[in-house]
């Protein structure tokens, strides 16, 4: 994949991560003309903000696992870019084999970064048009060759994958009852199957914090898991995700209804609801996982995590497990 900086930006920007691979700089810091600040943010990757007279980035090393997370940004910007369509930051450098953890080069992203889940019709509505923009690029429009969506499923069987993919990681002795329970119910449930649908680009994970307000069509970062999936998957996902919890449950129906007349799809709102009901379970499960995997150190990530982080997870999962036992009984 061609790099985009041009031949100066390189070679200032390898200087600057060749100095902040070796680590230990202060959270802010100004070194020959560049101005950084780490930016908190998940524990996948180390995130900072570089400008000077090359110009204004995002810098990210990311964790090295099977995900290929810098790389699959990388790519899904470059799509995005080469297509004209402003959703996304432009890529300007990837880098997989010269530092230990993989790192990725774009401009920054102008804009305000949300605090929380939108809190009007209108806000709603700006990001549920900016998943519909992403949902608009298909595979017929471009060259690249773009992995599919990390977290996605096409159909009723691969949610079910999804969640029997988590669960696999958890010993069965060491399965909570609570969640041997629900996995029981949630197998003998049927779910109306429904034709192949043709896939998307998706940017997954659904964090509010991932999201940019500003003048016109939002924008959004944090692309590592990006790729091709039903685009319907990826409004269940937001629905069900952590960050949206507090969300009144009546707030979806409109979501939903909003977002199917922008993609004229109303078939899609089907799709949206079952996948819904299955990413309830998969939360249930991915947070046994968490409870199960970090206090025996099997979940390394490249940044520490809060002091109460275990006890917040635990909270979560009691509140995954209510939503679906209403569900399923």
């Amino acid at each position: 994949m061609p790099n985009l900086a041009t031949p100066a930006q390189e070679k200032a920007l390898y200087s600057l991560l060749d100095y902040l691979a070796q680590g230990g700089q202060p959270l802010s810091f100004e070194w020959q003309g560049w101005r950084v600040a780490q930016i908190g943010g998940g524990a996948n990757n180390l995130l900072y903000r570089a400008g000077g007279v090359m110009g204004d980035f995002a810098v990210k090393f990311t964790i090295r696992d099977r995900r290929d997370r810098a790389g699959r940004e990388y790519l899904a910007l470059l799509a995005l870019s080469q297509a004209g369509l402003p959703l996304a930051a432009r890529p300007v450098l990837l880098e997989r084999r010269r530092y230990a953890q993989p790192v990725v080069v774009q401009g920054w992203l102008e804009g305000e970064v949300m605090a929380g889940p939108p809190d009007s019709t209108a806000e709603w509505q700006s990001l549920v048009a900016h998943y519909a923009a992403i949902h608009s690029f298909r595979p017929d429009q471009t060259r690249l060759s773009l992995p599919p969506a990390f977290l996605n499923a096409g159909s009723v069987g691969a949610g079910r994958a999804l969640v029997a993919r988590q669960v696999a990681h958890i010993p069965e002795s060491a399965r909570p009852a609570s969640l041997r329970r629900l996995l029981g119910r949630f197998e003998q449930r049927e779910f109306e199957e429904w034709p192949a649908v043709a896939p998307a680009l998706c940017r997954v994970d659904p964090n509010y914090l991932n999201f940019i307000r500003r003048p016109g069509p939002w924008g959004s970062v944090d692309w590592e898991n990006s790729g091709w999936g039903d685009p319907a998957f990826e409004i269940a996902d937001l629905m069900s995700h952590p960050a949206y919890l507090a969300v009144p449950a009546g707030q979806w129906e409109p979501v939903v209804e909003h977002y199917c007349r922008l993609v004229a799809d109303p078939a899609a709102a089907d799709r949206i609801w079952v996948y819904h009901q299955i990413m309830l379970v998969w939360w249930v499960a991915r947070l046994a996982r968490f409870l199960y995997e970090v206090p025996r150190g099997l979940d390394e990530r490249l940044a520490p995590r809060p002091e109460n982080w275990l006890a917040g997870r635990q909270v979560q999962y009691e509140q995954y497990l209510g939503l679906a036992e209403a569900i399923y009984g």
